[in-house]
């Protein structure tokens, strides 16, 4: 459609570096000239939802499906005026103001993009591939550190929870993908490549 911004969605597992790519992504069109507008689908987890039983906030029904596509299908034409936020530490919903230029979006997440993909039209798919040791003391470490959860609680729910539900709902977006990123600078040429811009 003319006139629409450029999607290019950044996936992969929890941990894999997608919110450290798509920033080291951004600085690198910025200096191109670009102007990229960064979207977390970790902003669109639904308040007071109850965790699921099997996978607790691993699964796509823990995210708020229409307001993410909504969402997306009208930043592509410049037609918000604030997106949705989400604080992973307090699990409290608020917005932020929209009150930058861009001309390219950059979406990135590990659940969000199996309910938008197919719905909302994509630039680019890219996967980001992490070993999953490396994976879980990233998020190990951040879990803790940043949103002050106990660490034997991470620990059960990575072994419990996420790496069931990475299998179940995350590895099949590994086969829609573009380009897939097994490190960051050779992955940002990749991709930097095969992202068409106005």
């Amino acid at each position: 459609m003319s006139g629409a911004i450029p999607l290019v969605c950044i996936c992969g597992p929890s941990a894999a570096g997608k919110t450290t790519f798509a920033a080291h992504l951004a600085e690198k069109l910025r200096a191109r000239g670009h102007h990229p507008l960064l979207i977390a689908c970790d902003d669109y987890y639904r308040s007071g939802w109850s965790p699921h039983a099997r996978y607790g906030f691993d699964t796509v029904d823990a995210i708020e499906a229409d307001l993410l596509r909504l969402q997306l299908s009208a930043v592509r034409y410049r037609q918000l005026d604030s997106l949705r936020s989400y604080d992973m530490r307090t699990r409290k919903v608020g917005s932020r103001l929209l009150n930058q230029s861009y001309d390219v979006v950059l979406v990135e997440g590990s659940y969000g993009p199996q309910l938008f993909l197919g719905a909302v039209p994509m630039s680019l798919v890219v996967y980001i591939d992490t070993p999953v040791v490396r994976r879980l003391v990233r998020r190990l470490w951040r879990d803790v550190r940043e949103r002050q959860r106990p660490a034997l609680y991470v620990i059960r729910q990575m072994l419990s929870q996420m790496l069931p539900a990475e299998r179940r709902f995350i590895l099949p977006l590994k086969h829609r993908a573009d380009v897939v990123v097994r490190g960051v600078e050779s992955g940002l040429g990749d991709v930097l490549e095969n992202i068409v811009l106005p």
